[in-house]
């Protein structure tokens, strides 16, 4: 039977003493005490040095980091020593009026630039809206939209429970002016689902993608002795004749980084199916229920707009982006680097990947079982896997720097250079992959990530063999 120690030492890091908790109490608490009783410096004094050395001792207490509590830390950073939400954050919300919706199309503003002359993308800026979601509502659901209500930080402590609550479980910051303007002017952000119709039937599609792509890419693994043998290079031959045109490379990171992605897309949509439903009982204000959120992810297209840095800036999900990227802005003004220029660039990109690779190392246990390298190497291979992405992106800029320089912006925005662009992006993006996704192969190889089927139930292992359910622990 698996006990918390096998959880906590073997699979994923977990709370191993109570100073893993006290900061989960105390941001809340800091940010429930009004400037009337502490100032910004008195509160910064006060709970930070509490904040910082309880977490250290949660990661002495565990052998290591692990993501919440990282996460955790992070985002006190940010609320109570980056930011001043006392002073500059506003909720930003639309109240639900009953009557039939007879609106136009609203057009989205993103904040992002469609791509500058010297190949930057501000990290700081909004998610983009999932390309073809509408955003003309539904008259079925008699829901509009009407001028936003901003709400400063609240005088009582009866409204400032749900604004803080609100806050701090708005990773992204939609719905939230920080008195940051290229964030700002995308506030509100545009619901990603006109209805919950449309939003439960994309989770369900979503839902129904994901499974089946992590069912293929696991019935492949099954076949591919690299993936369970540490002792084999993820360039050896591959198993099957019919694929040796292929660079084995090439092919082993697809199939991590699908696996990778499926997997992730099953943390967002899929799971907000009960808070959109409790939404439909009345149980949630509109404000909290998912489907009147901005998109987790942005438009494929930006990937082969953008290359790697519209993978990460445009495309992927933005759940940390302001707790990594903030702090290299602070560094950036530390140092005397204002405005776009390219040694801001490189401080922000570097710290934001930074930070991130040791918010992923948390993934690894302090003990993991069947290893054949050390738990720091361990650790280090997730976390490198984040911290080389800072390369890519600044080869990528200076190769567009020099593309626009020589031919102009214009040239790449339209005609034959902008199909040159969407061509060479793509087959960029894979290549790069191709290159980095080893590191985070290896990092779920040691950990026996490969040796376990996903799914408890595999639709083709039922097709091709009969057998449909894959845990052990479901059998009679």
């Amino acid at each position: 039977m698996l006990t918390y120690h096998d959880l906590t030492h073997h699979i994923i890091p977990g709370p191993q003493s109570f100073s893993y908790f006290i900061p989960h109490l105390l941001l809340p608490l800091a940010l429930l005490t009004p400037r009337s009783l502490l100032s910004r410096w008195q509160s910064i004094a006060l709970f930070m040095p509490i904040i910082v050395a309880t977490t250290f001792h949660a990661w002495w207490s565990m052998g290591g980091v692990d993501v919440i509590s990282v996460d955790t830390l992070l985002h006190a950073l940010l609320l109570l020593v980056l930011k001043d939400p006392w002073a500059d954050f506003r909720y930003v919300s639309r109240a639900r009026i009953d009557k039939d919706d007879d609106t136009g199309d609203t057009q989205t503003t993103t904040g992002l630039p469609a791509v500058t002359a010297n190949g930057q993308v501000d990290k700081r800026t909004s998610i983009v809206q999932p390309k073809g979601h509408t955003k003309r509502l539904d008259p079925s659901s008699r829901t509009s939209l009407p001028p936003p209500h901003e709400q400063p930080y609240p005088p009582t402590l009866l409204t400032r429970l749900p604004w803080v609550g609100t806050l701090l479980v708005s990773l992204r910051l939609n719905n939230w002016k920080i008195n940051l303007q290229p964030h700002d002017r995308t506030q509100p952000s545009v619901p990603a689902f006109p209805t919950r119709r449309a939003f439960a039937i994309y989770a369900l599609l979503s839902f129904a993608r994901g499974y089946l792509i992590l069912d293929l890419t696991r019935a492949y693994i099954a076949q591919d002795p690299y993936f369970t043998d540490s002792s084999l290079a993820i360039s050896s031959p591959l198993p099957f004749p019919a694929l040796r045109g292929l660079p084995p490379q090439l092919l082993r990171s697809m199939v991590v980084g699908a696996q990778a992605w499926a997997l992730l897309g099953q943390l967002f949509y899929p799971l907000y199916l009960l808070p959109v439903g409790l939404h439909a009982l009345g149980c949630l204000p509109d404000d909290w229920s998912p489907h009147r959120w901005a998109a987790y992810y942005g438009p494929p297209r930006e990937i082969f707009l953008h290359g790697v840095r519209g993978f990460w800036g445009k495309y992927w999900h933005q759940t940390m982006r302001y707790s990594v990227s903030t702090p290299g802005y602070a560094v950036a003004e530390v140092l005397g680097l204002r405005g776009g220029s390219w040694g801001k660039y490189v401080v922000v990109t570097v710290v934001a990947f930074g930070l991130s690779g040791v918010v992923h190392m948390g993934l690894v246990p302090p003990e993991p079982a069947h290893v054949t390298m050390g738990v720091g190497w361990i650790r280090l291979c997730v976390a490198g896997f984040f911290w080389v992405q800072a390369v890519g992106i600044f080869c990528e800029t200076l190769v567009a720097r020099a593309a626009v320089a020589i031919y102009g912006l214009e040239y790449w925005q339209r005609g034959n250079g902008l199909t040159i662009r969407l061509v060479v992006n793509g087959l960029w993006v894979v290549a790069w992959f191709t290159l980095s996704l080893p590191l985070l192969a290896e990092f779920a190889r040691q950990l026996g990530y490969w040796s376990v089927w996903p799914l408890p139930v595999s639709v083709w292992n039922g097709v091709t063999t009969g057998r449909w359910i894959t845990w052990p622990c479901l059998e009679r």
